[in-house]
């Protein structure tokens, strides 16, 4: 079971600070089920974020305007960011691949 600290650091990830759409046990549970990828269960918060900004527009009345577009293409870059991490951490690690290094020193004529 993921721990409150992972959940707390799970949450500053996700820019949610309090448990009004995302519970704690709701984010113990998706850590549990990513092998405690923060990174992978981000970028599944941050394109659930994106999904729930792709129908709002610009808006312009009165004298002010709010760009509510760029909601959605923000979220869309946080989870490319956590993609390319969690992507990251599935690679396998150089050490132990077989691959040797050989090093001879330079000789110039």
């Amino acid at each position: 079971m993921a721990t409150a600290a992972e959940v707390q650091a799970l949450r500053l990830l996700i820019a949610e600070d309090n448990e009004t759409t995302y519970s704690d046990f709701d984010l113990a549970a998706r850590l549990d089920a990513a092998s405690g990828s923060a990174d992978s269960v981000a970028y599944q918060v941050w394109t659930e974020k994106a999904a729930a900004t792709a129908g709002l527009v610009d808006v312009s009345e009165g004298g002010s305007s709010r760009k509510m577009g760029d909601l959605y293409e923000q979220a869309i870059a946080m989870a490319k960011v956590f993609a390319e991490r969690a992507a990251a951490e599935s690679l396998p690690p150089l050490a132990g691949s077989g691959r040797t290094v050989r090093v001879r020193q330079l000789a110039r004529p």
